[in-house]
């Protein structure tokens, strides 16, 4: 079976909104979430540059944080099959992508994210599989490659693609503390940390037609590759591994007719990231309308880890909706600490409107 996949709701929970809409009109008035915390101090003894939900109690921490942040997306990305004519709760296949392990995130936490995330009452539908990928940043994009190959081969009908994350963990902060990875007199190649999830629900074109939906954005490609010069190495990274992933999903493009016209990414202030990114610049700009001309969130929510790339969807989404967009096509890219790059396409219509 073949045909489009298309995303048709989103759902969000981030330092800056409790919901997709708010959370992408906060980030667009250049809102930042990012506070000195009021009592946790970094190594030179300054408090912690951090971007928190303020809903949540700081000291809720764990799963039990996840849960919660995971929850709010999740019932709002479910919002649209609530609404459908569907004669019992559909059937949805959950892809969850999650951080990579570290101090205040190990296999047993996974675990138990997952069997509480089955066992949440009153959702309007059916989890008939949880899948879960501890790859962080990269994650929720390449879980789009798992959904699209789900749908179109029947396998699933409805897909639901999220990511979760929180680096609001003592273990977590003092670890990339240590490595000097947060924001500060001391860091400055470093992030915001942040907590956030990011859910797209995805369905093909049958199920499109058979349910009225109308698409927020289609699948056009999502493409996988892998760095071997890493972060916290003494490698020196020249961008091959991403330069290879842009190429292979902007390979899908009619050129010269149709280029990228924005681009969304986990570029967070870290200097490696923003040098790979420089390197894929020189060698494949030619895909890109202006390839410098990125949008990285990071600068406005902090970095969201695990939860990048369903939230990137959600503003590619959000930004045709509303009648911003720059153009049809946007590149979504993210990349892993473990090497792991995934980069994908969305067409999105331009006289949409909700």
């Amino acid at each position: 079976m073949t045909g489009g996949v298309h995303i048709v709701a989103t759902g969000a929970r981030t330092p800056l909104g409790l919901q997709a809409a708010p959370s992408a009109a906060a980030y667009r008035a250049g809102i930042t979430a990012a506070i000195q915390h009021p009592f946790l101090i970094d190594r030179a003894g300054e408090p912690m540059s951090l971007a928190c939900d303020a809903s949540l109690d700081p000291g809720l921490v764990g799963n039990a944080r996840l849960l919660r942040l995971a929850e709010t997306a999740l019932r709002e990305a479910c919002e649209r099959l609530s609404q459908a004519d569907f004669i019992s709760k559909p059937s949805v296949s959950l892809l969850l992508g999650l951080p990579e392990f570290r101090p205040g995130f190990g296999e047993n936490d996974a675990q138990a994210l997952r069997r509480d995330l089955l066992t949440l009452r009153s959702l309007p539908i059916d989890i008939t599989e949880l899948s879960l990928s501890t790859q962080g940043h990269a994650a929720g994009i390449a879980l789009l490659a798992v959904a699209a190959k789900r749908v179109r081969s029947g396998a699933s009908e409805i897909c639901m693609v999220g990511g979760v994350d929180s680096y609001l963990h003592p273990d977590t902060l003092d670890w990339l503390d240590s490595h000097r990875q947060i924001v500060g007199a001391e860091s400055r190649s470093a992030f915001v940390p942040s907590e956030g999830a990011g859910f797209c629900l995805l369905m093909g074109d049958a199920a499109l037609v058979r349910h009225g939906f109308v698409p927020m954005a289609t699948l056009r490609t999502v493409a996988l590759g892998r760095e071997t010069k890493l972060i916290k190495s003494d490698d020196i990274c020249l961008g091959e591994g991403l330069t290879e992933t842009v190429r292979t999903a902007a390979g899908w493009l009619d050129r010269p007719a149709e280029s990228i016209n924005a681009v969304i990414c986990d570029i967070n202030g870290e200097r490696y990231r923003g040098e790979e990114w420089g390197f894929v610049c020189l060698r494949a700009g030619e895909y890109f309308d202006d390839p410098t001309a990125y949008v990285a969130p990071a600068d406005g929510w902090g970095d969201m880890g695990a939860a990048s790339g369903p939230l990137f969807a959600m503003l590619a989404c959000e930004a045709a909706a509303r009648g911003y967009a720059t153009g049809p096509r946007t590149m979504l890219w993210a990349g892993s600490e473990n090497g792991l790059r995934a980069a994908a396409i969305l067409d999105t219509p331009q006289d949409c409107a909700i």
